[in-house]
C-alpha cells in the first residue's frame, strides 16, 4: 500500500521494500543481484551488506552468540549464492548500552559462522543507539559468478537442503524450546555448496525472502517461469506448514541443465518453464503468488 507522509516540508511518496529495490537497481546496476559484481585484474570481486536489527529479525529468546551468528551468515550467504570464496566480513554492531559479556557471545557467535564457511571477521565498528542494531559487510571472490539471470526453459529448478528452518525456530520458541529454536535459527551459509553449484548452475539466488518470492525473482530476471512440484520441496522435520512465502531460509535456489545436476548438489523440485511460476500438488496447478518477507510490512 502507498502513503504519502510529511518531512521538512515536503511530501514523500513511500512504497515497500520490492517497489523500492526496483528504484534503486534502476539506478545501480550492479544492485540487481544477491551481491554486487566489480571485476578486478583476472577475476572479480563480491561486494555485499546486510543490515539486522532487534524488532524484526531476532525473536524473544535468541541468544547473544546466535545473533553474532546469524548477523555475519546472512551475508556470508550472499556470498555463496554467487558462487564466490568468501574472503572477510566486517560487522557493525549498535547497542542501547555497552556490556563486556553481551558483546563477547556476539562476537564469538560472529567469528564461529566466519571460520564454519571458510572466511574471517576482520573488523567493524561500534557505536550507541536506543535499539540492538548490527550491519554486516562480507566479501568475496569468484573468476565466474552466478547470476540470477541465465535460466532457460527446460532446465531443473534445485534446492540445497530443507526449507522452514526459521519458521520453525519460532513454533519453538513459542513453545519455551529456546535452545532447540537457537540451534535452528544458527543456519551454515551454503558457501562450500554455492562453489561447486557455480560450475554447473545457469542461475542461482539465496532463499531469503522466501521461496515464492526467490523463484519470482529468478523467473523476473532470467525471463522466464517455473513449475514447482510440491511433493518434491523438501522441509525440515516437524513443520506443521508449509512456508512457502516465508523467510529467511538461506539455502539456495538454482536452475541447471538436466544433463549436468547431480542429486549431491541438491534437490530437484521443478522445471523452467517459459513463462508463469506454479506449484504443482494435489488441487492441480494453480499460480504460486509473489510473497515473501518484507521489511516494513
Amino acid at each position: 500500500m502507498r502513503r504519502r507522509i510529511p518531512y521538512l516540508g515536503r511530501v514523500w511518496e513511500t512504497v515497500d521494500e520490492w517497489q523500492l529495490l526496483e528504484r534503486i537497481a534502476r539506478r545501480v546496476p550492479k544492485a540487481g543481484d544477491d551481491c554486487a559484481v566489480v571485476p578486478w585484474r583476472t577475476t572479480n570481486l563480491l561486494f555485499t551488506l546486510d543490515m539486522l536489527h532487534r524488532t524484526t529479525d531476532f525473536p524473544t529468546g535468541t541468544t547473544p552468540y546466535t545473533i553474532g551468528w546469524r548477523s555475519v551468515a546472512v551475508s556470508l550467504s550472499d556470498i555463496a549464492a554467487m558462487g564466490g570464496v568468501p574472503l572477510a566480513v566486517l560487522l557493525g554492531l549498535s547497542v542501547p548500552e555497552f556490556d563486556p559479556a553481551f558483546t563477547d557471545e556476539v562476537l564469538s557467535g560472529a567469528q564461529d559462522c566466519c571460520m564454519a564457511a571458510g572466511s574471517e571477521l576482520a573488523g567493524g565498528d561500534l557505536d550507541s543507539s536506543e535499539e540492538l542494531f548490527l550491519s554486516s559487510c562480507a566479501l568475496g571472490e569468484c573468476a565466474r559468478p552466478v547470476l540470477r539471470r541465465g535460466a532457460q526453459p527446460g532446465e531443473l529448478v534445485c534446492i540445497t537442503g530443507p526449507l522452514g528452518a526459521t519458521a520453525q525456530a519460532l513454533h519453538l520458541m513459542d513453545d519455551g524450546q529456546a535452545e532447540a529454536a537457537n540451534t535452528l535459527l544458527r543456519f551454515a551459509p551454503r558457501t562450500s555448496e554455492g562453489q561447486r553449484i557455480s560450475k554447473v548452475a545457469s542461475s542461482m539466488i539465496d532463499i531469503s525472502d522466501g521461496l515464492a518470492h526467490s523463484l519470482h525473482l529468478l523467473a523476473e530476471a532470467s525471463g522466464v517461469g517455473f513449475r514447482v512440484e510440491s511433493e518434491r520441496i523438501p522441509w525440515v522435520p516437524g513443520l506443521q506448514d508449509p512456508a512457502f512465502s516465508y523467510g529467511e531460509d538461506f539455502e539456495l535456489l538454482y536452475t541447471v541443465p538436466e544433463r549436468l545436476h547431480r542429486p549431491q548438489l541438491g534437490t530437484a523440485i521443478g522445471r523452467v518453464t517459459n513463462s508463469g511460476v506454479y506449484l504443482s500438488g494435489p488441487d492441480g496447478v494453480p499460480p504460486l503468488p509473489d510473497r515473501g518477507y518484507s521489511h516494513g510490512r
